[in-house]
């Protein structure tokens, strides 16, 4: 890795070596494609980062088009979208951040997978990184910052019409003190056509009580732990919901709880593992009883 400011790249002499347009380079530069740091304000790349980067390495001719075909073990994969989305986001950088995401449902990832295999998996790393002392606490808030405006922007794509299947509460314990899981999970459930009441974090024992007894088509409450600590807090939200109304399925899930064992231990009724999978959970605990 070159150390000497001076022996780095500008994006337009890195653009001249892999024989690409200016903007391909700083496209990439910020989806998190290719390595780069600013030095004075500008973008400047390690000239060892280029390879792989659109230029064959060394000693590696590259393949001719139509010659042969790709060996065995290059099978197509899932390119890292979180780790180039968590990138942008302890950055602070908020477009760049919306260009990963974009980028990725372009290739095809559905907006409840950005949720759940980008986003949730990138806020998570960073909150790790941050209790291991790895990056300082500004650092973590400019990343919680990003997440606010991705989810914010990402609301229309789960917009349904037609037909709607009841109400679900979503809560988070009292303790918790970011509710974006709690807004995702709001979302992928109303793409699926529930009414959702985020509760949103910290959410008190009686209000969720309130929330529940206030509501006559309630099919089902959301409990959503993202942090080990609060597994006692979440225990009493559930007991809450439960003492409202007994007949109300009530599933755990998040970070916290995972496992379905874990969910039975805080009184919940059925373990919410991925929140793609919740709602046909949600109908399957709903359903009246075969006679």
């Amino acid at each position: 890795m070159a150390e000497d400011p001076t022996e780095l790249l500008t994006l337009h002499e890195a653009a001249d070596q892999l024989g690409v347009h200016y903007m391909t380079v700083y496209r990439r530069v910020r989806l998190g494609m290719l390595a780069a740091r600013k030095v004075g304000g500008q973008w400047r790349i390690d000239p060892a980062d280029l390879t792989g980067a659109g230029r064959p390495s060394a000693g590696r001719p590259a393949r001719a088009a139509g010659q042969g075909s790709p060996t065995p073990d290059r099978r197509p994969r899932r390119a890292p979208w979180a780790d180039r989305l968590r990138g942008r986001m302890l950055a602070g950088d908020s477009a760049g951040s919306w260009q990963v995401v974009e980028a990725a449902m372009a290739s095809g990832v559905e907006p409840a997978d950005v949720y759940v295999e980008i986003l949730g998996p990138a806020l998570h790393a960073i909150g790790a990184a941050w209790a291991h002392g790895e990056i300082g606490i500004d650092q973590e808030h400019l990343a919680s910052g990003v997440a606010i405006s991705i989810v914010g922007r990402m609301g229309s794509r789960f917009r349904r019409r037609g037909r709607h299947l009841g109400i679900v509460l979503v809560a988070m314990p009292a303790g918790e003190l970011h509710g974006l899981g709690a807004a995702m999970l709001a979302d992928i459930l109303a793409r699926s056509g529930y009414d959702v009441l985020n509760l949103g974090a910290n959410t008190p024992p009686a209000s969720l009580a309130a929330a529940v007894a206030a509501h006559e088509d309630v099919q089902a409450v959301i409990v959503s732990v993202v942090d080990r600590a609060r597994l006692p807090d979440a225990t009493r939200l559930v007991a809450a919901a439960r003492h409202a109304d007994p007949g109300v399925p009530v599933i755990a899930g998040g970070f916290a709880v995972p496992d379905e064992a874990t969910a039975t231990a805080i009184g919940a009724d059925a373990w919410g593992s991925d929140a793609r999978r919740l709602a046909p959970l949600i109908a399957e605990l709903a359903a009246p009883p075969a006679s």
